[in-house]
């Protein structure tokens, strides 16, 4: 080490797929979810491997740090019809570290922020093809407890929690998808 080594900048840490996830579910997904809806079943109805991890290539940009393509390979679209008139685009985010702050007192909790992030497990992008009208969820790691929670984000950027969820596997959050649809139907 020179003797001027000390002062030269040291590289900014990675941020973690869990930031990324976050950032991409609650900020960069829903942008394109309300404002560019048909641009966004396009590109992931057109089966290009890109549109797999596209938002996470945005998440990488908005940070100014390079995309790692064996972390953009986590990234993964599925595609369902939940009825006749209603598709749902999911997008499966990496299998986050869990987060289990039960027991924790506030001052540990406020000192470990920072360190840990509620990550997506799924987010769910929910058209009606009568009226293109959508409905984006986002199925989340809770705090405490290890299970998880269900959002909905509108519009307007409200964020509301729907309680909790499912087990983080595709085929129980489509399900869900599927219930809330009839369940709004009633």
């Amino acid at each position: 080490m020179g003797l001027l080594d000390f002062f030269k900048s040291k590289p900014p840490a990675r941020t973690s797929l869990e930031q990324l996830s976050y950032n991409i579910a609650y900020q960069i997904l829903p942008h394109y979810v309300f404002r560019q809806a048909k641009q966004l079943f396009d590109i992931v109805e057109s089966s290009s491997e890109t549109s797999h991890f596209l938002f996470y290539h945005l998440a990488c940009k908005s940070l100014s740090i390079p995309s790692l393509q064996d972390e953009a390979g986590q990234y993964h679209w599925h595609q369902f019809d939940l009825d006749a008139n209603h598709s749902l685009l999911v997008l499966a985010y990496p299998q986050p570290v869990a987060v289990d702050l039960t027991g924790k007192s506030v001052k540990e909790i406020t000192q470990s922020a920072g360190t840990w992030v509620i990550a997506p497990h799924f987010s769910g992008v929910v058209r009606d093809k009568r009226n293109e009208h959508i409905r984006y969820y986002v199925l989340g790691q809770t705090s405490m407890g290890g299970g998880t929670v269900l959002r909905e984000i509108d519009d307007m950027a409200t964020n509301a929690n729907l309680g909790a969820g499912p087990a983080p596997e595709l085929d129980s959050f489509v399900v869900l998808m599927r219930q809330r649809l009839e369940e709004s139907a009633e």
